[in-house]
């Protein structure tokens, strides 16, 4: 059966039905001086708000302070500092940099002034790495977490979602079956490209 369009899709142009982008994403930080530096000095987001809590949600919950810093268009990345909370063991290598967080810029220029500046900060970050639609450079703040400064190499259009639709379908059906790989998925992905021309939708 073809997929909808990406305007025929539930909930598309609905009022109330879809979210309008990102408001903030929070992680954990037990260096609240570096992590403050780091993100007003380094990359420039002003602090915005803090809370400060006890016993929220429920009574054996940690004290804490909640701040944010403003990443621009509207969106804020933000920080718990919880007291008392021992540090966690750092990530596996394959994890810390799967779980990471890009920041938006719209040229190569762009991208490369924020590689001198992290660099002229003593920042360690990558040389420009290109892949598919974007190309990218990769850098820790203080706590751990994986950054990424990213620019569009071309705009993703109707097509790239198209084919997304079939990789995730491809993908949801080889994970369920006995012997998941990526030949499985690349092998499933050209069953549905067959039958969708079968059907006479591109789809």
């Amino acid at each position: 059966m073809a997929t909808a369009s990406p305007s025929a899709r539930p909930g598309a142009g609905l009022p109330g039905s879809r979210v309008d982008g990102v408001d903030h994403l929070a992680f954990v930080t037990w260096k609240p001086r570096a992590t403050v530096d780091f993100y007003t000095r380094t990359l420039g987001m002003p602090l915005l708000h803090a809370i400060t809590a006890t016993g929220w949600v429920t009574e054996d919950y940690p004290d804490f302070v909640h701040f944010f810093f403003d990443m621009g268009a509207g969106n804020r990345i933000a920080f718990f500092y919880y007291f008392g909370l021992p540090e966690e063991d750092a990530p596996s290598d394959l994890m810390h940099r799967s779980r990471h967080l890009a920041f938006h810029v719209d040229t190569e220029e762009e991208l490369l002034a924020w590689r001198d500046r992290l660099k002229a900060r003593g920042v360690r970050v990558t040389p420009p790495l290109a892949h598919e639609l974007i190309e990218s450079i990769y850098f820790d703040d203080p706590n751990g977490i994986q950054l990424e400064i990213t620019r569009p190499l071309r705009p993703m259009s109707d097509v790239d979602a198209r084919d997304a639709e079939l990789t995730v379908r491809a993908l949801a059906d080889v994970v369920e079956g006995p012997s998941p790989s990526i030949e499985a998925l690349w092998q499933r992905k050209a069953e549905l490209v067959r039958k969708a021309a079968a059907e006479g939708t591109d789809r």
